[in-house]
């Protein structure tokens, strides 16, 4: 028999129900919430980063890094980000003159680190304990904007020292900011922009030194390489000196760099890679080919000397001397070198020439030599800085002749990365950069200053007559 609800609890029942119904309905319904969910998508957020113009690392290996939107004041850079772990160790960045060497204790850093951070949510959060010294998105926008802007790209070098040298600087400064910035470049798959100004913060121009301080605190070599290669290489660039440098300083301006290249062979020395030298790291990154090429052609636009630069169909070697220095062979081993070269060039496998540079001497005409040479033989010198300037290709080759039993890699590197390779020759031995022993000159007291070096030639005309017969036929380089 079926029972019927009584109108009572009817009504009950129905009362629950609705009351059921409403609760998930408002549960399910946030009208409020969804509202302003719907508005925030709606909203499209501008970001800061324009704003606030941050710091970015482009490249970078110690000693040499590409940097956009670099800040500098009173002698000391900022580096502006909310993303401070990807700022390299400062000390592989610069390291200022007065801490370039290992432990001494560091409180003024050339480099810092302002982090774009909101306040510690607690008190037991330990600003110390940040990298980098903290700064609020407001301020940093308002810091940023204010800056006064140097023109770019900008090449910086912050050394002090081991600037007024052909070798020191294009050699070795020079080549590893080339190099980084290359990379930087044929990275991006970008044009390689010339450098617009090239400043040397701790370096005078020959014309501001002050009277008290000597060569040694002058950009300028004495020859004047330096200053022909920055010009030649960067029509209209603008070189600045520390004199420049110090009046911005001075005046406590805060100023940006757009793009700039800092270059600092203090901080290059302390790469994992260095390996006594301060492009041991640099030198390892990918650029393409021709990109020391591009200088070499640069020199070389409408040269009109007396070089031949017409391809030949003999290799041609080139025995740069030094017999009128006090690094240099012995009267008899130069003698007896030229002799053995000589005779490749009397039987027809090369054309032999005798070099010697001297002040003075066109620059022009010095990277044509090189340029038109196949094998270059130097003592151990600042000469041997011109094997940048040869063409690539395994049918090339520089011997470095070094007295025993010294095993020095100044110039080693320069022909690698010039796409040459390079033997060292210590009177009757012979080797390459990888097989050569540790550097150092087994503590002679003159090192490889001395004018009583001997070498068996044979060892280089053997090497030569070897590399002829694997690399070319009938007058045509062959790989």
């Amino acid at each position: 028999m079926t029972r019927r609800l009584s109108r009572r609890q009817f009504c009950y029942v129905f009362v629950v129900v609705l009351v059921l119904f409403l609760t998930f309905e408002t549960l399910a319904t946030p009208r409020t919430l969804d509202v302003r969910f719907l508005r925030l998508r709606e909203t499209q957020w501008t970001g800061y980063a324009g704003p606030a113009r941050l710091t970015t690392v482009l490249a970078h290996q110690p000693g040499f890094t590409v940097f956009e939107n670099l800040y500098w004041q009173n002698d000391t850079f900022y580096v502006v980000t909310d993303q401070p772990w990807t700022v390299p160790n400062v000390d592989h960045i610069a390291i200022k003159p007065t801490d370039k060497h290992d432990g001494v204790p560091t409180a003024d850093k050339a480099i810092k680190i302002l982090a774009i951070r909101e306040p510690g949510i607690n008190g037991f959060v330990r600003e110390d304990r940040q990298l980098g010294t903290s700064i609020l998105l407001e301020d940093a926008v308002e810091l940023t904007s204010s800056a006064e802007d140097l023109p770019s790209p900008l090449l910086m070098n912050y050394d002090d020292m081991f600037v007024s040298h052909y070798y020191h600087w294009i050699g070795e400064t020079f080549l590893g900011a080339w190099r980084i910035w290359s990379h930087y470049r044929y990275r991006a798959g970008a044009v390689l922009d010339d450098f617009k100004v090239v400043s040397f913060r701790h370096m005078y121009d020959l014309d501001d030194t002050p009277a008290h301080l000597n060569y040694d605190s002058q950009w300028e070599d004495h020859a004047g390489a330096n200053r022909f290669f920055m010009e030649k290489w960067f029509p209209g660039i603008a070189i600045e000196s520390r004199a420049i440098w110090d009046a911005r300083a001075a005046s406590n301006t805060l100023y940006r760099m757009p793009i700039v290249v800092i270059a600092n062979r203090w901080a290059g020395h302390r790469g994992p890679s260095a390996a006594w030298k301060p492009w041991g790291d640099v030198l390892r990154m990918p650029v393409h080919p021709g990109y020391l090429l591009n200088l070499r052609q640069r020199v070389l636009r409408n040269y009109r000397g007396s070089v031949k630069l017409r391809p030949s169909r003999r290799p041609r070697v080139k025995y740069l001397t030094r017999q009128e220095t006090n690094r240099r062979l012995t009267d008899a081993a130069h003698d007896a070198l030229v002799a053995e070269l000589i005779r490749l060039d009397d039987e027809g496998l090369v054309e032999f020439s005798l070099l010697h540079f001297v002040d003075g001497d066109s620059f022009e005409d010095q990277v044509a030599h090189m340029a038109s040479t196949d094998f270059l033989i130097g003592v151990h010198g600042n000469g041997l800085t011109h094997s940048l300037w040869m063409t690539p290709g395994p049918c090339k080759g520089v011997f470095e002749l070094q007295p025993k039993p010294c095993s020095l890699n100044d110039f080693s590197p320069l022909a690698i990365a010039a796409g040459v390779q390079h033997y060292l020759v210590t009177e009757d031995t012979m080797c390459t950069p990888l097989e050569c022993p540790d550097r150092g000159c087994g503590g002679h007291p003159s090192g490889p200053n001395r004018d009583n070096i001997v070498v068996d030639p044979l060892i280089i005309t053997h090497q030569i007559r070897r590399i002829i017969e694997r690399h070319w036929r009938n007058g045509v380089e062959v790989e």
